[in-house]
């Protein structure tokens, strides 16, 4: 089992004084693996009673590389955007927009499946091939559903439905969850050779990136 991993940077809600693009201090994603997908999401007022989504914030995160032009890591996320982790040291968020005042952006370790819209050929129930929850810490999951994960074109994909089941050697597969969609929270089994079956209502092929709740 893992453990949680989070990190959390908190952003001004404007540029810094005499920057071009910055509006946080540096941080790192190196906590986790570098093949990692990520799960970001920004708050007001985070790890307090009041703390809010903060939905309407678009923003970038940028490489700090001192003696060049810096990089763009990723560009016009919000919050609830998933993406590969990347290895490099010093990061920052740049170019907030819409923000009402400071905002906390926290990245969390996500599983991602990558599911067909249908059945797959020559199977019964299976959409998705093996993956295991034991990668997740205990405790309750959360689904996010997406389609064209990881590129431009990047929107949620709500009103996908579909069942999880478990794949055992010789005896019938074992249905573990009906009915989950996009924001459905369930509680980690723990258990190895899951994968995603029966989809309903996917316009195309779908990913799941699954987070703590």
């Amino acid at each position: 089992m893992a453990d949680k991993k989070v990190t959390a940077i908190t952003s001004a809600c404007t540029l810094y004084d005499g920057e071009l693009h910055r509006s946080s201090e540096n941080f790192s994603l190196k906590n986790f693996e570098r093949e990692a997908d990520l799960f970001f999401r920004a708050y007001y007022d985070y790890g307090t009673a009041q703390q809010t989504e903060a939905t309407e914030v678009m923003f970038d995160i940028w490489y700090d590389e001192p003696m060049r032009r810096d990089p763009v890591y990723l560009r016009d996320i919000r919050s609830g955007f998933a993406a590969e982790n990347t290895a490099h040291p010093a990061l920052f968020i740049a170019n907030p927009r819409g923000a009402k005042k400071e905002f906390t952006v926290v990245a969390e370790y996500g599983l991602r499946v990558d599911s067909q819209a249908a059945i797959m050929d020559d199977h019964k129930h299976r959409s998705s091939y093996n993956f295991s929850s034991t990668a997740l810490p205990r405790g309750y999951l959360q689904f996010h559903l997406f389609y064209h994960y990881g590129t431009m074109a990047q929107t949620a994909a709500p009103g996908v439905t579909f069942s999880v089941r478990q794949s055992r050697l010789m005896h019938t597969p074992v249905t573990v969850w009906t009915g989950v969609t996009d924001g459905t929270i369930v509680r980690n089994p723990e258990l190895e050779k899951l994968y995603f079956a029966d989809p309903e209502n996917a316009a195309e092929p779908f990913t799941a990136i699954i987070t703590m709740a």
